[in-house]
């Protein structure tokens, strides 16, 4: 079983995100289906988290981003097999340049 670590960028991407469709979208019971589906995701990430492919950006996939889509936000994270983690590292709203996003921020 692999442990989760969450990016400081991913905690307030969440609650940027749940907020939004909370408050702005006036969808509350949205925003709750949206975090539901996280606790699963983080589940099956914890059991297996190499079900998912690496994304199709080759230099984002040379840096172990790998991807799930959640609702119409997807979650990227880097699996560290020596530690047995998965570094839970953005979650953006799919249809925002996160090709441009992440290339900027990936070392």
């Amino acid at each position: 079983m692999y442990r989760l670590e969450f990016s400081e960028k991913v905690n307030n991407d969440i609650v940027c995100a749940l907020k939004y469709i909370s408050e702005v979208l006036e969808a509350p019971r949205a925003a709750e289906d949206h975090y539901n589906e996280l606790i699963k995701t983080y589940n099956k990430l914890k059991e297996n988290p190499f079900r998912r492919s690496f994304v199709q950006n080759k230099f984002l996939a040379s840096k172990g981003i790998r991807s799930i889509n959640i609702k119409n936000y997807i979650l990227f994270y880097k699996i560290n097999e020596e530690k047995n983690k998965v570094l839970l590292y953005r979650f953006l709203y799919s249809k925002r340049d996160w090709i441009n996003i992440l290339s900027n921020e990936i070392e």
